[in-house]
């Protein structure tokens, strides 16, 4: 039986980088006989986006969250360096790169990993429009390069905005959800200060995010 208590309550979505977008929804498809739709383009950053609902069995009904697809969008011109944002210039296949997660009281969690010294980065006011032109307006929070190359999961707050997930998306299971450490006890600390407290954490010689998704043709596993 898969175990829903390694997905923690607070998830938001999780963000798979590739290195050329087209080329990636169509391997996510291959392997898990899903179809990403159009989420939008990020203006000025860079990059775009393909999304994926994920559906954990067991879930209480109105759960919200999803799967991005982020690469770069052909129809913005390249940074002079080359870097793109949540280091997804580094892709080099499907790369679970990073996560979000949605607390309550944003602004108060955020207050608590300054005092906890927990370096998040910084909060920034983020927007894009989605394939239907809707502007979707969201803050977040920021850092370059990723804290615990991504194992730590940045903030999110979506204020008024529509939700992704409720875009009644195509979907795919999320049956398993887990960070490694290096400093499994600090990382925890880390996650209950910024409301992940329920996260698995585990052992091992470096951050790395764990996911195992299944879709009609097949698991997919990071």
């Amino acid at each position: 039986m898969d175990d829903l208590s390694t997905i923690p309550a607070n998830l938001d979505h999780l963000i798979i980088t590739v290195p050329e977008l087209e080329a990636g929804v169509a391997e996510f498809e291959r392997l898990t006989g899903v179809r990403a739709v159009s989420g939008g383009r990020h203006p000025g950053r860079g990059t775009a986006n393909y999304l994926v609902g994920l559906t954990p069995a067991g879930w209480p009904a109105g759960a919200h969250t999803y799967l991005e697809i982020l690469g770069p969008d052909p129809q913005q011109t390249a940074s002079a360096d080359g870097t793109l944002p949540l280091d997804a210039h580094l892709a080099q296949a499907l790369t679970l790169q990073t996560w979000a997660i949605h607390p309550h009281a944003f602004l108060a969690k955020v207050a608590g990993a300054n005092t906890e010294g927990i370096d998040f980065g910084e909060v920034r006011d983020m927007s894009r429009e989605t394939a239907e032109g809707e502007l979707l307006e969201w803050r977040l929070t920021s850092r370059s390069p990723l804290p615990d190359k991504g194992a730590q999961p940045f903030l999110i707050d979506w204020g008024e905005s529509t939700h992704p997930a409720e875009a009644g998306l195509p979907a795919v299971e999320l049956l398993e959800f887990s960070i490694e450490s290096p400093d499994a006890e600090a990382t925890r600390r880390a996650l209950d200060v910024l409301g992940a407290a329920d996260t698995q954490v585990v052992d091992g010689s470096e951050h790395r995010l764990h996911a195992r998704l299944r879709g009609p043709g097949g698991l997919l596993e990071f």
